[in-house]
């Protein structure tokens, strides 16, 4: 008995063959393809899933693989043991402690050596500068400061105490290591002297200050001879400028100045005309011009000279 033929199976429909792609769109195509992630497949009974396309190769099961580091991790390691490098690095050690300990004890030692040992106290004063000033009053304020420490000398508290007086004008004071005070004065200097309703001349600077009260005006300052009762007080500032104004040359030959008025100022010279000089304005162009008519002869014996205007000026034989 002929045994049954089984049936055929159709063939399996054949697989069309993929096209070639070459040049760029190739290298696309396979990048596309490794960033894929592979498809999961089902665990075998012996823990081992196989790998499409190797035939019966499989691929070890998760848990006989090594356990994945966590993203990050290794990163966060380094950092750490960068940071306790420099912990070790920057903690101060023992001999650093002793340096430290041994430049604060210094540091006390010199603090008490300048503010409270004996040897740095003052032991002398010197004192530069004083001429018309009373040197007792000035030695009265500079004493009190002998004993202290030189380095706890207030400098400018001595020199405001010192510029109260009338005839000082500024005051240095410096340290001269290890026991000596140095105080230099600058006393204000007497540009004019004013007669007195009492006897005498006020001596006054620039700016009409009186410094001090004199019998006479010393040689070389000039007198103001201004009826201030009369002329009003901006007469009497108007002669204080002028005098300021005068050159060493031309003051050395004037003996006195009057004025009726802020703008009738009047030089009275040793030898020579009288000089009217008007107001204050001008004061460099008006001694220039009296300097080089004063070098004339006929201009030295003439009576006076008028310099109010310095471009056209006048003389009277």
């Amino acid at each position: 008995m002929a045994r049954p033929t089984p049936p055929r199976r159709p063939p399996a429909p054949a697989t069309p063959p993929e096209p070639k792609v070459t040049g760029a769109p190739q290298r696309r195509l396979a990048g596309r393809a490794a960033e894929q992630p592979l498809p999961r497949t089902p665990r075998t009974a012996q823990g081992a899933a196989p790998v499409p396309g190797r035939g019966s190769a499989t691929r070890p099961a998760a848990r006989d693989r090594a356990p994945e580091r966590p993203r990050g991790a290794e990163r966060t390691r380094v950092a750490d043991l960068a940071g306790a490098r420099r912990a070790r690095r920057w903690r101060p050690g023992r001999r650093t402690a002793v340096v430290l300990a041994v430049l604060v004890v210094l540091a006390v030692l010199a603090g008490w050596v300048l503010l409270a040992s004996p040897w740095l106290r003052v032991a002398t004063v010197r004192t530069q500068g004083v001429e018309r000033t009373d040197a007792a009053v000035v030695q009265r304020v500079v004493d009190g400061e002998r004993g202290v420490p030189l380095a706890r000398v207030s400098a400018r508290s001595l020199a405001s105490r010192l510029e109260e007086l009338p005839l000082v004008e500024s005051v240095d004071v410096t340290r001269s290591w290890p026991s000596t005070l140095v105080v230099t004065v600058r006393e204000r200097q007497a540009v004019a002297a004013v007669p007195s309703t009492s006897g005498g001349v006020d001596l006054v600077d620039g700016a009409g200050n009186v410094l001090v009260h004199e019998d006479r005006a010393p040689a070389g300052v000039p007198t103001l001879d201004v009826d201030v009762a009369a002329a009003g007080d901006r007469a009497l500032q108007a002669a204080i400028a002028v005098n300021a104004s005068l050159s060493s040359e031309l003051r050395a030959r004037v003996t006195s100045i009057s004025a009726t008025g802020p703008e009738a100022v009047v030089l009275h010279l040793a030898e020579g005309p009288t000089v009217v000089w008007g107001d204050d304005s001008r004061p460099e162009r008006k001694a220039e011009v009296l300097l080089r008519m004063l070098s004339e002869e006929a201009v030295a014996s003439a009576a006076s000279v008028d310099v109010t205007a310095p471009d056209a000026p006048a003389v009277t034989p």
